[in-house]
């Protein structure tokens, strides 16, 4: 009889290796607060969070009975359903005056976030730089060392209303970079980029032969009177830049997770190419519900507008009679993004000082980069009632 064979030694204890990519990327610092909200809340507490929320007002067509088409109930086309590029092309025409067309230069994504990842994917190697600027939305900079990059973040002036640094953007780029991201109307600050902003962003493209990444998910929150306006407008930046667009913002369909970009084909065909290999495609359903959401648009943005610059003025107010606290006035989206520097803490300890002591949730300013750091930000999303009782309670601490 032939022996058997040696068997290997099993270490129970031993777990195979894990990759080191996703290891590498650090927890969202705006879900982080979410998550201590329900933490809390399932403990039987009240909290009142201006970390994030539901969109209100909600789009009107949510409060009426949804009769989805049998035809939807299949895989979708990778780039999009037809009609609703069509939709998003006419509408970037008649906002922007960007002519892109539907069938080869726009593609609709799981929200802005797969959309920043899949562009990314498409225009940078491993090794490459691309210049973010900072404070800046949590996911940019995870996105481009998620697609093999590097980040090199870039200040924006604090002292002008988080207006951006020319000088700064030119010390951030090397000869590796590939790409440069600006965000407008600006999360966290509310800053809406002028034509000063962005003609800097735009030469040093041109110069350079850089890609732009423009994330414009917010452009229906601006306020006074201003308007949105979109780098790809500018002289020569339509064939390099990646217009980023999400439903989620302006048209309230937080849970659609529908957001689209807009780009020359050359990127916009391989975003495609990227869905129908990961996602086959996005939910025909949402697909249908942004479509509602788009023919309700023209009564829909006046409305937006003028309750959400209600809500900042609420809470302008409030935290500038805060003793420590200071603000801006935001010219867009809808956060205050407020200065605490005077309290001599870090802004996480102030944000857990107010969770504990007023059972208010806010973002710490360092969740969104160095350039953050020393502020709060107050998300304006939810109810106008709830914003004003977690004012009420921060004075009650406070004031």
């Amino acid at each position: 009889m032939t022996p058997a064979a040696p068997q290997p030694k099993i270490v129970p204890e031993s777990e195979p290796p894990v990759g080191r990519r996703l290891a590498a990327i650090p927890p969202s610092g705006t879900m982080a607060v979410g998550r201590r909200v329900r933490e809390l809340r399932a403990q039987g507490i009240d909290v009142i969070n201006l970390g994030g929320g539901v969109p209100e007002p909600a789009p009107e067509f949510l409060s009426r009975p949804i009769q989805f088409p049998a035809d939807l109930n299949a895989g979708g086309d990778p780039a999009g359903e037809p009609k609703l590029r069509r939709a998003i092309a006419d509408k970037l025409s008649r906002d922007q005056g960007l002519n892109y067309d539907p069938e080869t230069e726009i593609a609709v994504t799981i929200g802005a976030k797969q959309g920043l990842y899949a562009a990314l994917l498409a225009m940078i190697d491993p090794g490459d730089e691309v210049a973010v600027l900072d404070p800046a939305w949590v996911t940019y900079a995870p996105s481009v060392v998620l697609a093999g990059g590097t980040v090199r973040a870039f200040r924006l002036d604090a002292a002008r209303g988080f207006a951006l640094d020319a000088p700064a953007l030119e010390a951030a780029i090397t000869e590796k970079t590939r790409a440069i991201v600006v965000n407008t109307p600006h999360n966290p600050t509310g800053h809406v980029f002028t034509a000063a902003d962005l003609e800097p962003v735009a030469r040093i493209a041109r110069e350079r032969n850089l890609w732009v990444i423009s994330d414009e998910s917010f452009e229906r929150f601006v306020f006074d009177g201003r308007a949105h306006l979109s780098v790809a407008t500018l002289p020569g930046m339509r064939e390099r830049t990646v217009v980023l667009q999400s439903f989620s913002k302006g048209y309230g369909l937080i849970g659609a997770r529908v957001g689209y970009l807009a780009a020359p084909g050359r990127i916009a065909s391989q975003v495609a190419r990227f869905n129908e290999q990961v996602l086959t495609s996005v939910s025909p359903f949402a697909q249908f519900m942004a479509m509602q959401a788009l023919a309700e648009e023209p009564q829909w943005t006046p409305k937006l507008q003028a309750h959400y610059a209600m809500k900042r003025d609420i809470t302008v107010a409030a935290v500038r009679a805060l003793p420590g606290f200071d603000c801006h006035v935001p010219d867009g989206a809808f956060y205050v993004f407020a200065d605490v520097t005077r309290l001599g803490k870090s802004s996480a300890a102030v944000v857990d000082e107010i969770l504990d002591r007023a059972r208010v949730a806010l973002t710490p300013g360092s969740a969104f980069g160095e350039g953050g750091e020393g502020y709060v930000r107050f998300n304006l999303a939810g109810p106008v009632a709830a914003i004003r009782e977690g004012l009420d309670r921060l004075k009650r601490v406070y004031g």
